[in-house]
Parts: structure tokens; sequence; C-alpha cells
């Protein structure tokens, strides 16, 4: 076989800057006994895809992530051969709908946003076309600006976390939704977004520039990285009524909190005798939970992530030290 020189990383979008940052740290802590590893960034379920595609090195050893990988994605690993898999939780970050600092919405719920970007809404005669085209329309105590608002493309993980973690919890007390049977059509319901012009879709990494540039009361759904990325120029805004604080992320009372999740293939370690696809891979897990890269201060702080509580980082430094394997799902 023939074997890697380098550690091989698929990393989702919104976590791309934090796993750089864990690269360029494990290569500094093992400055000249390995080649920088090759970090590859591409949405959440496109990275765990790649990583379930099999063992070798053609395949990466790392994927970092900020959904936990499903069961079907792990009996597909388990099926391509990927039986020993190591994972470990970094620490939260948060799913946020951001605007230009200054401009007048500075609060919505889950219900306001569904309504305002649902294709469709309940009515008594079943579902209309959504005709909202203020905020106002959506709810009288919004201000009286259109609705236009940036949202990741369908390929990305952001797109999932949004449709999941606010268009769904918005319609889940529509009475009419309620009462749709089957819960894919219930689904579509709650995540189909109107085409008319109002919604843009786009890269995640585009949507902070876009936004700056946009017309004011545009917004966007951004993660709270690249709204503290911004310099200011971005604000969060509050959702449910929660603002997304270092505080409300770490005690989960902002609901839209994500978890990032690295996932490594114990199968390509190389041992001390040479067998394994590459050298590092319990290195860079021990980096990756290093207490000066994910605790309080640390130096993915800076990059927005929000670190576990002790005894969790602890525990999760435990599996990165023993390359505990993940249990069956």
């Amino acid at each position: 076989m023939v074997l890697r020189d380098r550690l091989l990383i698929v990393s989702s979008e919104t976590a791309n800057r934090l796993t750089r940052r864990i690269a360029e740290f494990h290569s500094d802590q093992r400055q000249g006994a390995a080649f920088p590893p090759e970090v590859r960034a591409v949405g959440s379920n496109t990275a765990l895809d790649l990583f379930c595609a099999g063992v070798g090195p053609a395949t990466p050893d790392i994927a970092v992530t900020t959904r936990r990988m499903p069961r079907s994605t792990a009996e597909t690993c388990r099926a391509n051969g990927v039986q020993d898999i190591v994972e470990i939780r970094i620490g939260m970050g948060a799913l946020v709908i951001a605007a230009r600092r200054g401009d007048p919405i500075q609060a919505l719920t889950s219900r306001q946003v569904y309504e305002g970007l649902a294709a469709e809404r309940a009515s008594d005669e079943g579902f209309i076309s959504n005709p909202d085209q203020t905020w106002a329309d959506v709810s009288p105590g919004l201000p009286a600006v259109p609705i236009r608002f940036l949202v990741p493309d369908e390929s990305s993980g952001t797109r999932s976390l949004f449709e999941d973690l606010v268009m769904e919890a918005g319609c889940r007390g529509v009475r009419q939704i309620r009462l749709l049977f089957e819960a894919p059509y219930r689904r579509s319901k709650c995540v189909t977004l109107r085409a008319d012009g109002v919604i843009r879709e786009l890269d995640p990494l585009d949507a902070p520039a876009q936004l700056l540039a946009s017309p004011p009361g545009t917004l966007a759904v951004l993660t709270n990285t690249q709204v503290l990325e911004s310099g200011g120029n971005l604000v969060a805004l509050s959702l449910d009524g929660i603002s997304p604080t270092a505080a409300t992320v770490a005690s989960l009372e902002y609901n839209q909190t994500r978890t990032v999740f690295v996932y490594a293939k114990r199968q390509h370690a190389r041992n001390n005798q040479g067998v394994g696809v590459v050298r590092g891979i319990h290195e860079f897990l021990a980096d990756a939970t290093a207490e000066a890269m994910t605790g309080p201060g640390g130096m993915l702080s800076g990059a927005g992530l929000i670190s576990l509580q002790p005894a969790d980082r602890e525990a999760q430094r435990r599996i990165a030290a023993n390359m505990t394997l993940m249990t069956d799902r």
C-alpha cells in the first residue's frame, strides 16, 4: 500500500477556520516531524460522505463537521470497511440571523422567520403562496422594511442546520402543519423557501461580504464566528428572546446552538512498525482537545468556538488520548 506523508482532513465550510487553526497548531507542535496536514473545505454532509467512502490513502483520515454523524452514515462507513471511528467534541458554536450594525431589526422569533421566508403560508383554505413583502406584514410589531434574506445554498451543512433549527422550529406550532400526517410532506411545508426574489442563496463563506454589500434591512444566516470576524460591522439578532452569547450558547439556552465534532479513522493510524496509512492522527486529536486550543480563552475562542464545560473537556481529552472508538448508534 502506498502511504501518505501528511494527514488528509476534510472539513465543513463553517468549521473550516477552526480546522485550519488546529492544523496550524499541530504543525507548530510537530515542527520538522511531519508535513503540514492537507485541509479541504466541503459541506458537512460531503465531509462525512468522503470520510465514509472507505479506507486507504485515497480517503480522508479526519473529518471536522458541525453535524453529528447520523446513524445511516455510520452504517455506510461500516459497509465500506471504516470500522474503527473515534468521535470527539471540541466545543460549540451558534447559527445566527445577522444584520448590519444600525439596521432596524434587532430581534425575531423562529415563527416570524418561518412566516417571512416559507414559500407557502397556512390559511383557513389550506396553503397559499406567501404574500408578505415587509416584516411589518409578518408581524405588526416589526419594522416596515422589505423582507430581504441571504441563506446558505443547499449543498451547505449550514443550510441544513437553518432548516432544522429555525424553519422547522418556527412552523412547529402551526395547526395546519401539525395535522399533516406524512413527515416528509410536513417538513417540506416548513423548509421550502419562497422563490419570488425575496431570498438569495449563496456560498456561506461569501455571506458576510454579501450582507455588507446588500441594501439596508437585509438579513443573513451566518455563524457566530462570522459575526465576530466582521469587526463589529455585523450583529447577531436575538432569536426567540435569547441573544447568542458565549454564556447562552454554552448553557444551550440559545436553541440554535451547534456542536463541532472531529471524526478520525483509527485504522489509518500508522504504528511504530510503520503499518498504517499515515502518522499524526493520535497527535492531531491530542492537539484538537488541548486546553490551549479549546479551553476558555484558548486559540479557538477567537474563531468563535465556545468551550465545553471542564468535565466535558477532560472527557474528550481522554477519548483522544486512548483513541476510544465511537459506540454504535
